[in-house]
């Protein structure tokens, strides 16, 4: 990233792979914002490869999703403790009774 950052400023910041439909991370990120109201970003796209980078973008309420304008398909940018929460499974509590746990 050409800009200079403010580290001290910065409210939000990622740098990570990204997913395909296929769940390869196959694409990376680098983002972050002084007010979660304007971006700055690098992306790879997960789908084409095609890299680019945008400044001063509003990008709204979560999820993200930021469109290749090389192949027009978006990159969710989800919240990491959501992908998490979805991957971490049921309490087990929450089991059917005949579930060996």
């Amino acid at each position: 990233m050409e800009k200079d950052v403010d580290y001290d400023r910065v409210e939000y910041a990622t740098n990570r792979k990204v997913e395909n439909d296929e769940g390869e991370e196959t694409g990376h990120i680098k983002m972050f914002s002084y007010d979660y109201e304007n971006f700055f970003f690098e992306l790879t796209c997960p789908y084409c490869q095609h890299e680019f980078e945008r400044h001063d973008v509003e990008l709204g309420s979560r999820p993200w999703w930021i469109e290749c304008p090389e192949c027009t398909r978006s990159t969710n940018v989800y919240r990491i403790k959501d992908k998490a929460e979805r991957e971490q499974g049921p309490d087990d509590d929450e089991l059917p009774d005949d579930v060996d746990t």
